[in-house]
């Protein structure tokens, strides 16, 4: 697995004498702790690796932009590995419409990871660098785990958006799950949940739309690590909104499969966070993980905004 650099920093938690990258709030107390949901109680990575040998389905939920998150998402799937378990990985990332390239890279192995970045264009796909990803990879190739894509692609995305082409028909809509309603609780949570997430700043006629997008993605991944053809299982690599067990992969996981599956948030710690804001029933395990950058998302966001 390809070596990270970092700086050391010795905390009290779970974690402790990690070596972090991410820079921002490396001596809050709660970086390095381990949450179990819903009472908070305190875990030890070891107690997350062995959950996760044990579990048919682990879902491991990122803040893309922080390394620290994909390095232990690494060592986790590791574990996994060196505990015998050969789980096919499902990766946000990857769309759909890419999946040959895995299937050429699945019939011709290759131990460079290099190699599918540049066949999936990566470094033009909009995602964080692929050198955060790339050790993740590294343990599939090695081992010939089977790598699947988790993503929509961008036609269908387009579609739903109501932006390009026709709208989906009921079929089609049927096929990504949009004729599973949610509850009337959960619905309205997820709209505000995506609100929320766009500084609130869509208008109200958009959200609906937003919230099958969202939906839609949640029901590829789901559908990819159920796959019959995956015989120990599958982990996901997501954004930590796709791992959620109330409206996310793991309530559709749950759902087909009860009890059958771990479901881990990497969360970053804040400027006065609290026991009481981690450990939450969104996921099985919260991971706190100083921040990888302090940034005015919304100051962003208003910004292009007034750009189109």
């Amino acid at each position: 697995m390809t070596a990270l650099l970092g700086v050391l920093i010795s905390t009290s938690g779970a974690l402790a004498d990690t070596v972090w990258q991410s820079p921002h709030f490396r001596d809050h107390q709660l970086v390095g702790k381990i949450y179990a949901s819903p009472t908070r109680q305190q875990l030890t990575l070891n107690d997350v690796k062995q959950r996760a040998a044990r579990a048919r389905f682990v879902l491991l939920g990122e803040i893309h932009t922080n390394p620290d998150h994909h390095r232990l998402q690494a060592e986790i799937l590791q574990h996994m590995v060196d505990q015998d378990r050969r789980p096919a990985v499902v990766i946000e990332m990857i769309s759909r419409a890419q999946q040959p390239v895995l299937d050429f890279f699945a019939a011709n192995p290759t131990d460079n990871a290099d190699d599918i970045a540049a066949r999936l264009e990566w470094s033009k796909s909009g995602w964080p660098d692929f050198a955060m990803y790339k050790p993740i990879f590294e343990i599939a190739l090695k081992n010939r785990l089977t790598l699947r894509a988790g993503n929509l692609e961008k036609s269908t995305i387009r579609r739903l958006g109501g932006r390009v082409g026709s709208k989906l028909t009921g079929e089609e809509r049927a096929q990504l799950g949009l004729n599973r309603a949610l509850d009337e609780e959960t619905g309205k949570s997820l709209l505000k949940e995506i609100a929320r997430s766009h500084c609130n700043m869509m208008p109200e006629t958009v959200l609906p739309l937003m919230v099958d997008i969202q939906r839609a993605r949640d029901h590829v991944m789901a559908s990819a690590l159920m796959d019959a053809t995956n015989k120990d299982g599958a982990v996901l690599i997501a954004g930590a909104g796709h791992t959620r067990l109330d409206w996310g992969v793991g309530s559709l996981l749950e759902a087909d499969e009860p009890g059958s599956l771990l479901s881990l948030a990497f969360r970053e710690v804040f400027e006065g966070a609290t026991e009481a804001d981690f450990g939450k029933p969104a996921h099985h395990v919260a991971v706190v993980t100083p921040r990888s950058e302090i940034k005015d998302h919304c100051a962003v966001f208003r910004k292009n905004k007034k750009k189109t």
